[in-house]
Formats: structure tokens, sequence, C-alpha cells
């Protein structure tokens, strides 16, 4: 029979089990990790994922920028057109 091992997560526990021989099944589990560990392609996602980061950390300070402008122009507008009616009302005072 063939060694094995199973690994059940759930959100907050965890259970272990195996079946066959628990050295072999041990073994077999050792194997498992030193291959996860030595998987060639997770530098290219650290690679994505930083790059990712980058590009939303980039879109949020645009978004940031857009806001800004937005709220700055809006009170702008709105003090000039505020001068002018003054400016028109004091004309039609004299």
């Amino acid at each position: 029979m063939k060694s094995t091992y199973q690994i059940k997560e759930t959100k907050n526990e965890r259970s272990f089990s195996y079946t066959g021989d628990l050295a072999e099944a041990i073994e077999k589990a050792k194997k498992d990790l030193r291959k996860e560990k030595e998987n060639p392609e997770i530098p290219y996602w650290i690679w994505i994922k930083g790059k990712a980061q980058k590009q939303i950390e980039a879109h949020n300070r645009k978004i940031e920028r857009i806001e800004a402008f937005i709220r700055i122009a809006e009170k702008y507008l709105k003090e000039e057109r505020e001068n002018e009616k003054a400016t028109q009302e004091r004309k039609q005072d004299t």
C-alpha cells in the first residue's frame, strides 16, 4: 500500500491524517515540502505581486491628485463667481 498524508484546513482548525506507513508518509511530506520551497514560479509571482502593488499605489495617487484638483478648482470657481457677483452688485449700486 502506498503511504500518503492529508491536511484538512478550515477557518479555525487544521487536522492531519495519513495512510500506510507513517515513516513513508513523513518522507513524502518532506519531499513535497522541498518541492514547494524550490518552486521556480515563486520568484515570478513575487515579481508580479510587487509590480501590481506599485501599479495600485500609482493608481491611488492619481485618484488623490484628481480629487485634489477638483476640490481646489471648485473652491476657486466658487470664489470667482462670488467676486463677480459682488462686482456686479457694486456696479448696480453706482
